[in-house]
């Protein structure tokens, strides 16, 4: 079984691989983005993504237009990661597939930028949000995107623009419109330059080639590489560092660098 995603649904293509019983591993590409699912006999067992492993994996191309999928017999994942039974899976992506329709009419894009709304003297009462939606309204600050929110927090897109199309529909947040987009403090190359040397103290003279090349994946250039994306980058970065302790320095040496930059 394979096709592309512009045919046929993220639901309709778990159903057909559960209905039939399936064994093996669905895989779902898209550019650089690539999820697979892993079946028994039908039953969703594993499934894993960029932003990490399990049931959220499942939502991960939830928002793709376009895309391929191919279903591969006999794969064997790592280890069970799902909880819940394929039927609440399905209906899970069923809802979220619906919800979409309307969520696109406020965020049609991942790169729509949302600000803290101003409730004003008439809500004196206290506000109630969901723990989920506390993490993605910290990250909300008028310069990050939708999509660069997800990253951060990595969590799937489409569930990070539900969060925040409902903080939406509650007037917690306000778009913010392109033109009134605050323009990005950039970082100076001496920072810039500073980071490179502490990698290559952990990874040697391919430091460079790893910085630039998580600098491009985020969107950015060495010349003009935004402030608000600094966090980002160390995480991006530590994740090519396979030694756990040595990852730790590279985190713990850069931010420390990074605080002091921002202190001057």
């Amino acid at each position: 079984m394979q096709g592309n995603l512009s045919q046929i649904s993220l639901n309709d293509i778990l159903l057909l691989a559960t209905g039939a019983k399936k064994s093996g591993v669905l895989k779902f590409s898209r550019g650089k983005e690539n999820v697979e699912v892993y079946f028994d006999e039908g039953n969703i067992v594993h499934a894993t993504c960029p932003i990490g492993d399990g049931e959220k994996a499942i939502l991960y191309p939830v928002t793709w237009g376009e895309g391929t999928f191919t279903l591969l017999p006999n794969g064997t994942p790592p280890a069970p990661t799902i909880k819940k039974t394929s039927e609440e899976i399905l209906e899970e992506v069923k809802v979220m597939s619906r919800e979409w329709e309307t969520i696109v009419d406020v965020i049609p894009s991942g790169k729509t930028v949302f600000c803290i709304a101003d409730l004003g003297e008439e809500h004196s009462g206290p506000v109630t949000v969901p723990h989920v939606g506390w993490r993605v309204l910290s990250k909300i600050d008028g310069v990050r995107s939708v999509q660069e929110i997800a990253e951060i927090l990595r969590i799937p897109y489409a569930y990070t623009a539900k969060v925040i199309f409902n903080l939406h529909k509650s007037n917690l947040v306000e778009i913010v419109p392109p033109s009134s987009k605050p323009a990005a403090d950039i970082v100076p190359a001496t920072l810039l330059d500073r980071i490179t040397a502490i990698l290559t103290e952990i990874i040697g003279p391919m430091a460079a080639l790893v910085l630039r090349d998580q600098i491009e994946s985020l969107g950015e250039s060495l010349d003009s590489f935004p402030e608000a994306k600094l966090d980002e980058l160390v995480t991006l970065v530590g994740r090519e560092i396979s030694d756990g302790k040595l990852r730790n320095k590279f985190e713990e040496s850069t931010l420390q660098e990074i605080a002091n930059f921002k202190r001057f």
